[in-house]
């Protein structure tokens, strides 16, 4: 025991968290969001005659006061917001349609970077910087005019995507630049044009700091195998399996695990103690509770469920509660879940049917919240019925966005009418202003329509009430989440596309496509190759650094991460897991500190086999489970240093690492007998063997059998020392 003691001491003086713990904890500088100069959407003056303007009509002393104003985006023959005329004859169509748009920077010197255009262009086109060339785009090389076809023809998705160009911000000015932008078509008889622009500062390239838990390399695209793929520098944990006891002995743990969320406890504590909420899409459905806590031990930091229990949906004022799929984690640390089903009953006769809604839940109690402190405890009627599937409020708690994977598929927007109770408040659906095309954005600004929710058959019928209204059908609204940018992003599995927009109250603007629909260029640890994103979107989580983080239960069931500066032209997205056969990856929720990740691994095959994890445990994903994943500085047996602790010159051991055998040189001690003991690294002894020098200065000691571990711990005393020496066995 006092060796165990001693030897813990040791382990814990080796070992320090300090260097990736500073990183992860330093707040990091103030940043200003990139300036936007021009937003989609925005006004521009145009001519669209045909007519021949020469040279001189990009230039800043152009006198365009003729031409017509309105906003983009403008074209014909697809869904706009501006409709540009080609002429009287469809088969002999105007080629050129020329744009500008005055804008002031008042000093260009305190732009931090150079300046980036988002363009939608079709076919192609030439833009010019205070009367200078500055990007030219599907176009031929050499001098071109009003007659000048476009190189080539651009269809169906690829019309209505942004193209990115940088530029140096030394081609502007300080004071009025003049943006200039002659579109071109690919022949006369080309069925349709189109045009907006973006411009704003360059995102600053994204920084991958060590430790950090989106700092992996990707793993390889692959079909799913019968073991979770995770990245190298990670490992992950097995907390919650299907068909386990409860912890408070309430039964066997449901199946199906769906959304997971992670409530952290108040205090200094948060990251490391706290509840997990786990759904259960099934009928009946059912969310699970698990009180949840990181060990102490900085050797092998492990989580510990030190109890686990089941809400009580299943009385007269609930009823019951079904196929629980997303759901949301308040500000005010209680767990929103959602019913993705709208059966039809009213068993308990109060009025509302009985499924169909979002159910708040308090984690420490794992019980429905009573807002009227009443005894009664009600669904969340007042935001309607719905096949519901997440919720997401903002951090002051005065506005909720969610969606629904079915009837309507729309986007709505709950105003509580006190912040912090979604108890009562208004509906809006979101509405474009015109329709998407190729699943693609023709504009970037929608509306919010209200829907009425005051009486029970208004919230009973809410969902086709806000069809009727003209809501936007995005075909399986998965999740919405609030970046750290202040966009609201949200799921479309059926479109295989994350969206987002920036909400302005009444209206939206900004409205596109932020990643999907494409094949994306991977940088693996054997380089680089070539992926569809595929279809699936699901749940979506950011972590502080601004990366999303997006698990499909389609396509290859894939968690996918996209850098903050990702743009559909200029890709940065990485593969980090790939789900084990048969399943699907669900739900994904972080610690505060962002050191801990926690995903559940829906319904996978029975035939998976065994690996092993953190813990040292061989898990079998072969039920529904949860799990915890971290950077593996954070989660199981730590390395140690290779620093040996000794008073003067000692035993050499070599190879180290070693494939199983190592050597112990004693050359450079003077005792003539040595104690050797070899522990594993959890601390226990597999070797106790005494040694005399005087016969022999070398050892053999073959580790081959011992495969509980990959680190071993040399205990060499002799009788004027002791070194503590760590061997790494390779496999």
């Amino acid at each position: 025991m006092k060796k165990g003691l001693l030897l813990s001491t040791l382990l814990i003086s080796l070992f320090s968290f300090s260097k990736n713990e500073s990183k992860l904890n330093s707040k990091n500088p103030t940043t200003v969001p990139p300036t936007v100069f021009i937003e989609k959407g925005a006004s521009w003056k145009f001519l669209d005659n045909g007519s021949n303007q020469g040279t001189t009509w990009k230039d800043n002393a152009f006198n365009n006061t003729s031409w017509v104003s309105n906003v983009a985006p403008f074209g014909y023959g697809d869904p706009c917001k501006t409709t540009v005329s080609f002429g009287g004859n469809a088969a002999s169509k105007f080629t050129t349609t020329y744009f500008t748009k005055d804008i002031t920077i008042a000093d260009v010197t305190v732009l931090t970077t150079d300046l980036e255009f988002g363009i939608r262009r079709d076919d192609g086109f030439v833009l010019y910087i205070n009367g200078v060339e500055a990007i030219r785009n599907n176009m031929p090389t050499g001098t071109i005019d009003y007659t000048t076809f476009a190189s080539a023809t651009i269809n169906g998705a690829d019309e209505k995507r942004y193209q990115t160009f940088f530029v140096p911000k030394s081609l502007f000015t300080n004071g009025v630049n003049r943006i200039s932008v002659e579109m071109h078509q690919r022949d006369l008889s080309s069925s349709d044009l189109g045009f907006d622009l973006f411009l704003k500062e360059k995102d600053p390239s994204y920084v991958c700091e060590d430790g950090h838990i989106a700092c992996f390399t990707s793993i390889n695209p692959t079909t799913q195998t019968n073991v979770l793929i995770m990245p190298t520098e990670q490992r992950f944990q097995m907390l919650f399996k299907e068909g386990s006891a409860y912890g408070d002995g309430s039964g066997a743990v449901p199946g199906t695990h769906d959304f997971t969320g992670y409530i952290p406890s108040a205090g200094l504590n948060a990251s490391k103690t706290g509840h997990l909420s786990v759904n259960h899409e099934n009928n009946p459905g059912g969310v699970s509770i698990l009180d949840l806590n990181l060990n102490t031990n900085p050797t092998n930091p492990l989580w510990i469920a030190s109890n686990s229990k089941k809400v009580d949906f299943y009385n007269t004022n609930l009823v019951t509660t079904i196929r629980n799929c997303s759901g949301g984690i308040t500000p005010w640390r209680t767990i929103v879940t959602a019913e993705e089903n709208t059966t039809a009953g009213d068993a308990n006769g109060d009025g509302y049917q009985d499924v169909g809604w979002l159910v708040e839940i308090n984690p420490n109690t794992a019980s429905v919240v009573d807002y009227d402190s009443n005894g009664v405890k009600d669904k969340l009627f007042a935001l309607g019925r719905m096949n519901h599937e997440n919720i997401v409020v903002s951090d002051n708690g005065t506005v909720a966005y969610y969606g629904e994977d079915g009837g309507t598929h729309c986007v709505y927007k709950f105003v509580p009418t006190v912040a912090n109770n979604l108890s009562a408040g208004n509906v809006y659906v979101l509405k474009l202003d015109t329709a998407l095309s190729d699943d693609e954005p023709t504009t970037a600004t929608a509306t919010w329509v209200q829907v009425p929710n005051t009486t029970q058959a208004d919230r009973n019928n809410l969902a086709s009430n806000a069809g009727a209204l003209g809501g936007t059908n995005f075909n399986g609204v998965e999740d919405c989440e609030i970046g750290p940018d202040g966009m609201v992003y949200f799921a479309s599995k059926g479109k295989d596309r994350v969206y987002r927009f920036k909400d302005n109250g009444t209206t939206i603007s900004n409205f596109e496509t932020f990643v999907g629909a494409m094949t994306y260029p991977i940088q693996t640890s054997t380089g680089t190759v070539n992926e569809p994103w595929s279809d699936g979107n699901d749940n979506l989580a950011f972590d502080d650094k601004g990366n999303l983080w997006v698990v499909q239960d389609g396509g290859r069931n894939y968690i996918w991460v996209v850098r903050p500066n990702h743009r559909q032209s200029a890709p940065q997205v990485l593969l980090h897991s790939s789900a084990p056969a048969g399943s699907e990856p669900t739900g994904l929720t972080f610690t505060p500190d962002f050191k801990y990740g926690f995903f559940s691994v829906q319904h996978p095959s029975g035939s998976n086999v065994a690996q092993t994890d953190a813990s040292g445990a061989s898990v079998q994903f072969n039920a529904s489970a949860a799990l915890v994943f971290s950077h593996e500085d954070y989660l199981g047996p730590q390395a140690l240093s290779n620093e040996s602790f000794t008073n003067n010159n000692g035993v050499k051991i070599y190879p180290n690492p070693t494939n199983g055998i190592v050597t112990l040189d004693f050359n450079e001690i003077t005792s003539s007998e040595v104690q050797i003991n070899v522990y594993d690294f959890v601390g226990r002894k597999l070797i106790d063997k005494k040694v005399s020098t005087s016969l022999s200065k070398t050892l053999e000691i073959d580790l081959t059998n011992f495969n509980n571990s990959n680190v071993y711990l040399f205990e060499i005393i002799s009788e004027n020392q002791k070194q503590t020496i760590k061997v790494v066995k390779s496999n």
